[in-house]
C-alpha cells in the first residue's frame, strides 16, 4: 500500500472531537468508524489517560457504524479500568451502532447516558496528521480482533480465521 492509498483510506477516516476536562473528556465520532481511524483514536484515548482523564464519554449521535476493529479497540481500551462501565459511556448510539455492541457481547463494558449534561465544545483531531503505516494497522487490527476473541467463545469462532490472517501478514511483513 502506498501513501496514495493511505489518503483514500484517510478520507473515509471517522472525524473525531474531542472535549478535555481534565479528569474526563468527551470524544464525539462523526461518521464510519473503522480500522482506519481507531488507530488515531486509540492514540488520543492513551493521551487522554496519560494526562489524568478517567471517565469518557463517546458521543455516537453522528457515528454512522463501527468495523470489528473499532470495537475490538474499544475493548482493549476498556482494559485500562477495573470498572470499565463506569469509566466509558455511550452517548446517544444509533440502533445500529448499538446492535454491534450488542452482537459482539461488548455493550454491558460501556456505561450509557442520555445527556452530556454541559455545552460541549470541541476541537478537531486530525486523522491525516503523521499517516499510518500499514504494519501499524495490521498490528492494531490483530490486537482489537484478539480483544474481541477474549470476551466470549463466539467471537473467536467468529474472528479465528481473521486473527490468523493478520498473523501470516505481520510475519510475512516482518521477514521481507
Amino acid at each position: 500500500m502506498n501513501l496514495d492509498d493511505f489518503r483514500i483510506l484517510s478520507k473515509d477516516c471517522a472525524k473525531l472531537y474531542v472535549a478535555d476536562y481534565g479528569v474526563s473528556a468527551v470524544v464525539k465520532i462523526c461518521g464510519r468508524a473503522t480500522f482506519v481511524s481507531s488507530v488515531h483514536f486509540k492514540k488520543l484515548f492513551n493521551n487522554l489517560i496519560s494526562q489524568g482523564c478517567e471517565k469518557f464519554t463517546l458521543d455516537l449521535s453522528d457515528c454512522q457504524l463501527m468495523d470489528s476493529t473499532f470495537l475490538g479497540v474499544l475493548v482493549g481500551l476498556s482494559r485500562n479500568f477495573s470498572n470499565s462501565a463506569d469509566s466509558i459511556f455511550l452517548f446517544n448510539p444509533s440502533d445500529q451502532v448499538n446492535d454491534m455492541f450488542d452482537n459482539l457481547g461488548i455493550l454491558n463494558f460501556f456505561g450509557s447516558i442520555n445527556d452530556l449534561g454541559l455545552k460541549t465544545d470541541f476541537d478537531s483531531v486530525s486523522c491525516n496528521e503523521n499517516l499510518t503505516d500499514k504494519t501499524e494497522l495490521t498490528r492494531n487490527s490483530l490486537d482489537a480482533h484478539q480483544a474481541l476473541m477474549g470476551v466470549n467463545m463466539e467471537n473467536k469462532i467468529k474472528f479465528k480465521e481473521v486473527a490468523l490472517y493478520l498473523e501470516k501478514k505481520i510475519n510475512s511483513s516482518g521477514s521481507s
